[in-house]
């Protein structure tokens, strides 16, 4: 059994870490092609849109997390359908709450540049940014839900071949869109929205491919149960604060680099997207955790689930380690790939290295939210964050803004996920591995 789960924890990190390397290509595209126009302008203003469109969209990302869990432990009981109920329960949910988000967008627009802090020059590209993406809310909500259905029923290779074409169909866009046809942060949005509806469109006919599965059991199926929507409601409400409260963290380390003037605040996107790129290499590991918790807490296989977690643990720590000697050696060739502007590059080598200890520390961080999302103990994670925001990151991330210094604000960052894996550590420890249990009853 222990050989078995290895080896599916393995497969399944493999194919995430591949269709990861993918999903942050969307906006690393946007930055990237939008470096290589004269003005660093761009890249600065669709920075500061992404920074309404993590609450819009990433906040909402408890439809993938929620859904991969609960999704996993249907399975493991062999539930087709729960399996089925927990999909369709929170595509309405993801449906619903896109089609909101395009009523009231110039509402939300015309909010949240009202709150953010940039040059005229930055929020102009930026607004133009935000027009352009907000379209795509009901698909890109759409997808974390069944990004998280194929992915709870251990189809990472599903979830690949669909990030793959969305987001190549993505980068091609934006080369046509911004340097051929000069749409600038417009056309970065546009093919954003085009990439997430195509997306969208793929899930729905390999979802067609279920058909058979489904109608066996959809006679059972209560979709509008009001016990089910409070259950689902109830684990979403703890995951939504915990990434509320992690977007709120990166929104102020971006709002308060914006303080430090438009070419710091450049460099620091440029930085945040590599990051990015790093965090999805671990999650590889920590969704594949997911699926795997989900499972054995389905089969109440506490003793296989420590196993994993201490394997899962190791390889996110190498991952982490092995992507930060990769992008830290070359990284002036690499930062000139982001950005023209010398100033801006310059900048970005000189705050390079703190990529290393965000990622180096993020990866226990990530590892632990993929073990307590797995078994679907949101509160965990939402306390967790609670402390690590309040007590880890912002006293430290005012006085870099007070002192108008650019490395206590990444010292900040660094401190937050170093609070998350103690937190989250101590809590597992202490529940999973210093008393010994029998069943997750």
């Amino acid at each position: 059994m222990s050989l078995l789960l290895e080896k599916k924890f393995l497969t399944l990190t493999f194919f995430n870490i591949i269709a990861n390397l993918t999903v942050p290509l969307t906006s690393f595209a946007d930055v990237a092609v939008l470096g290589q126009l004269e003005s660093h302008t761009f890249v600065a203003g669709v920075a500061l849109a992404n920074v309404l469109f993590d609450y819009l969209f990433w906040g909402f990302s408890f439809l993938r997390m929620s859904t991969t869990g609960l999704t996993a432990q249907a399975e493991g009981n062999e539930d087709s359908k729960e399996s089925f109920q927990i999909l369709l329960r929170s595509l309405i949910l993801g449906v619903g709450i896109g089609v909101l988000i395009l009523f009231a967008n110039s509402y939300l627009e015309k909010f949240g540049f009202s709150v953010l802090e940039g040059e005229k020059e930055v929020k102009s590209a930026g607004e133009e940014y935000f027009k352009s993406r907000i379209i795509s809310a009901p698909a890109t909500l759409c997808n974390f839900v069944l990004t998280g259905w194929f992915l709870g029923r251990s189809k990472s290779a599903t979830v690949l071949v669909a990030t793959v074409i969305a987001n190549v169909v993505n980068i091609g866009l934006n080369i046509w869109f911004i340097l051929f046809l000069d749409w600038k942060a417009y056309g970065a949005g546009i093919a954003t929205s085009i990439s997430q509806y195509l997306m969208c469109a793929f899930f729905l006919v390999l979802l067609f491919k279920e058909k058979d599965r489904f109608l066996q059991v959809y006679h059972k199926i209560q979709i509008f149960s009001l016990k089910g929507y409070t259950s689902l409601l109830s684990l979403n409400s703890d995951i939504m604060i915990r990434t509320l409260l992690l977007i709120t963290t990166f929104s102020l380390f971006r709002n308060y680099s914006s303080g430090l003037g438009s070419e710091t605040l450049a460099a620091n996107a440029i930085l945040h997207q590599l990051i990015l790129v790093g965090a999805f290499w671990i999650d590889g590991a920590a969704i594949a955790m997911e699926t795997v918790a989900g499972t054995l807490k389905g089969n109440n296989n506490s003793e296989g689930l420590k196993k994993i977690l201490k394997m899962a643990l190791l390889s996110g720590f190498v991952i982490s380690l092995f992507f930060c000697i990769l992008i830290l050696l070359p990284s002036e060739i690499l930062f000139e790939l982001f950005s023209k502007s010398k100033p801006v590059v310059v900048l970005a080598k000189e705050y390079g290295y703190w990529i290393a200890p965000v990622l180096l520390f993020g990866s226990f961080a990530f590892i632990f939210d993929g073990f307590f999302l797995g078994i679907s103990e949101g509160r965990i994670l939402r306390n967790s964050m609670i402390v690590s925001s309040i007590v880890f990151f912002f006293p430290i991330a005012y006085w870099g803004k007070i002192q108008n210094n650019n490395h206590i604000l990444w010292f900040s960052l660094s401190s937050y996920m170093l609070g998350r894996a103690i937190t989250l550590g101590i809590v597992a420890y202490k529940r999973y591995f210093l008393v010994r249990q029998e069943s997750f009853s």
